[in-house]
């Protein structure tokens, strides 16, 4: 392991070098507070399963899972081209013919899992990694984290919506079991937004997405050639039976890319939208936690215990892969994760964003001032310079959540800001005529330790004239070089309905 390159949400990616190999690779950690849900771990294997059953030049190959420590490593090809994001964050908008060609070759790697009965169910620019070969840009898809094994049982929280809102299906909104279609429209906008430079869909509230998806109106800009046109409208087809396979879709693209040719890119929009915190950011300074023992590879313990049943289940399915592929029939077998120890939360945070909002003030004590004569009037004593902020501007995480049963919409959305220590807080928003609870605490990113917290808010009531609470702020004297998150609980109950969960912010270095 030789540096930390990145951060997501669900782990730490490194670079590092496989000696045996003598080739650099890419290792992601998964965060060591996560260990202790048995859902995530077995998903974070599954991750592995389902990349080491495909082995296609387009996708992202994984070479290895090892227990290190008190956390899993996933071992990968090092792709250090930047993502497809970073290239539209960059140039603002690709050419025709270029947006055509790398479309096609996304197109092909999803052929192929398709064919072997895996969704990816997340495609977006985020996910699709780039390199250079031969003076072109090359795709390489990646974070199968989330994807669905077709012909095995889900993994995935029962009536959830998954997904990132922007690139989902409009029946992904309602809980219907993910096809090859629902990529396929993830590609149709894919394909739209590497040509406009933005989704066509473009909007902060889950509620309004879900509606501009329904409707299936998007406005085209002047100057996108009609055949990519009629291409992209087919890939958004509400209806699933109406779009074309990722197969035809490759003969398709890769016809139309010679027929573009050189057809210059259309002007960069006024702003880079869709920011996601889900794919790692660079870091200026590791956590020593997430250093990895030189001397200890593998150590036994709760985390031996959880690792041993998935990497079984993980074997299994494995083996039973590369069977089909020598000739015998392709059966994967996988066995039933772990159950959770608590009650099953009936919904999934559906995308991260980051926004800015004004500081707020600090709660200070009462001026102090000298008791006032009848006659005369004291002069105040307080400064007419203002004093300087000591904190910056509130960096928050905003998740969307949609529990399907009670087609109730949340806003839980964690919050902080940096100055002479960390302030932290977090709010919830959702309908009115509930009750609800927020906790709210700083955790150490790299190894899941509580900093400060929590700092907890009960009997909260949801009105039409309030229906968002806040908790804090709260302060915290935290070491400075470290990576830090705010993980947020909340509970929400209405109509003796209630819907519970954890979510945590994105990470950031004090």
């Amino acid at each position: 392991m030789v540096r930390p390159i990145g951060q997501g949400a669900t782990g730490t990616v490194w670079r590092g070098e496989d000696r045996s190999a003598g080739r650099p690779v890419a290792i992601k950690l998964l965060h060591e507070s996560l260990l202790r849900q048995p859902r995530l771990v077995t998903r974070f294997v599954q991750e592995r399963t389902i990349l080491l059953m495909l082995r296609h030049r387009h996708v992202v190959r994984v070479h290895d899972l090892f227990s290190v420590g008190e956390t899993l490593g996933l071992v990968m090809d090092l792709v250090d081209g930047g993502s497809l994001r970073d290239h539209l964050n960059r140039d603002g908008t690709v050419p025709p013919g270029e947006a055509v060609r790398l479309a096609a070759q996304v197109a092909s790697a999803l052929a192929e899992a398709h064919e072997l009965g895996i969704i990816h169910r997340d495609l977006k620019p985020d996910n699709i990694l780039l390199c250079t070969e031969d003076g072109a840009l090359q795709t390489r898809l990646t974070d199968f984290g989330i994807a669905r094994i077709l012909n095995l049982p889900s993994m995935t929280t029962p009536n959830a919506v998954v997904g990132t809102p922007h690139y989902m299906a409009p029946e992904a909104f309602h809980g219907v079991t993910p096809s090859p279609a629902t990529d396929v429209y993830a590609l149709g906008v894919l394909l739209y937004e590497l040509v406009s430079g933005r989704p066509p869909y473009r909007s902060d509230a889950i509620e309004e997405l879900m509606r501009m998806h329904a409707d299936g109106d998007p406005r085209r800009r002047d100057g996108i050639p009609d055949p990519l046109w009629r291409i992209i409208m087919l890939c958004l087809a509400h209806k699933p039976r109406l779009r074309p396979s990722a197969a035809e879709l490759v003969t398709d693209l890769s016809s139309l890319a010679a027929l573009l040719g050189d057809l210059p890119a259309l002007s960069a929009p006024s702003h880079i939208v869709v920011p996601d915190l889900s794919m790692p950011r660079p870091r200026r300074h590791a956590p020593k936690r997430n250093d990895a023992p030189r001397n200890r590879w593998v150590r036994p313990g709760a985390t031996a215990a959880v690792v041993a049943g998935t990497m079984l289940a993980s074997g299994i399915a494995t083996t039973a892969w590369h069977l089909g592929r020598s000739g015998e029939p392709r059966t994967v077998v996988v066995a039933p994760s772990a159950p959770q120890a608590s009650a099953p939360v009936r919904q999934v945070p559906v995308r991260q964003k980051t926004t800015t909002r004004p500081p707020q003030p600090r709660k200070t004590h009462p001026e102090v001032r000298a008791p006032r004569a009848k006659s005369k009037k004291v002069a105040s004593t307080r400064s007419p310079v203002p004093e300087a902020k000591p904190y910056g501007p509130w960096q928050c995480s905003q998740n969307f959540v949609f529990d399907l049963p009670s087609r109730t919409p949340l806003g839980p959305r964690s919050c902080h800001s940096i100055g002479r220590d960390v302030q932290f807080q977090a709010s919830l928003t959702a309908p009115a005529g509930g009750k609800g609870r927020i906790e709210v605490r700083l955790q150490d990113a790299g190894t899941g330790r509580t900093v400060a917290g929590p700092t907890t808010c009960d009997d909260l009531n949801f009105t039409k004239n309030r229906i968002t609470h806040e908790c804090g702020p709260a302060g915290a004297a935290a070491q400075r070089g470290h990576s830090y998150a705010v993980v947020m609980s909340y509970r929400y109950v209405r109509d003796g309905r209630t819907t519970a969960s954890t979510t945590r912010g994105a990470p950031f270095t004090f």
